[in-house]
């Protein structure tokens, strides 16, 4: 293999090796765009959820237990808190997974759904939510009549 030869084959790498850096940069700025696109709505889901949450009466913190034993205080925990935020902001009933979702966790993750679906009737039982379809809760203060 001569010189000749040899910047031959240089050069065919050097063009190879621009066009991909042109393909990557231009990928890059596609990226950076939706990046910037991102994070301009994730911004408006935090305000959104700030304000939000600043309307919603805060859920009580604690349940009494019936003389019978009764339930516990489930409103209590932060779990329990985050449930009943998320039926607060959502317009109508909801199912298990649309609550693991609203989490940001897998809902085709099944102990997930049922751990929502065990918190979920605990707060059933503790009247802070209603179930009166099968596996669609929303709360019990009333904020969708259609429902109850």
């Amino acid at each position: 293999m001569g010189v000749d030869e040899v910047l031959r084959l240089l050069g065919e790498q050097e063009t190879m090796c621009r066009a991909e850096v042109e393909r990557l940069e231009a990928e890059q700025a596609r990226l950076a765009d939706l990046l910037a696109t991102c994070r301009v709505e994730l911004e408006r889901v935090v305000v959104a959820r700030e304000v939000i949450a600043g309307l919603v009466p805060a859920p009580p913190v604690a349940v009494a237990v019936s003389a019978g034993g009764g339930v516990p205080a489930v409103g209590s925990t932060e779990f329990g808190r985050q449930l009943l935020a998320i039926l607060a902001v959502h317009a109508g009933p909801m199912r298990c997974s649309q609550i693991v979702a609203a989490l940001g966790e897998d809902p085709k993750v099944a102990r997930h759904g049922e751990r929502v679906r065990h918190r979920m009737k605990k707060l059933v039982a503790a009247d802070l939510v209603i179930e009166a379809v099968p596996g669609q809760f929303t709360l019990a203060d009333g904020r969708d009549p259609a429902f109850r």
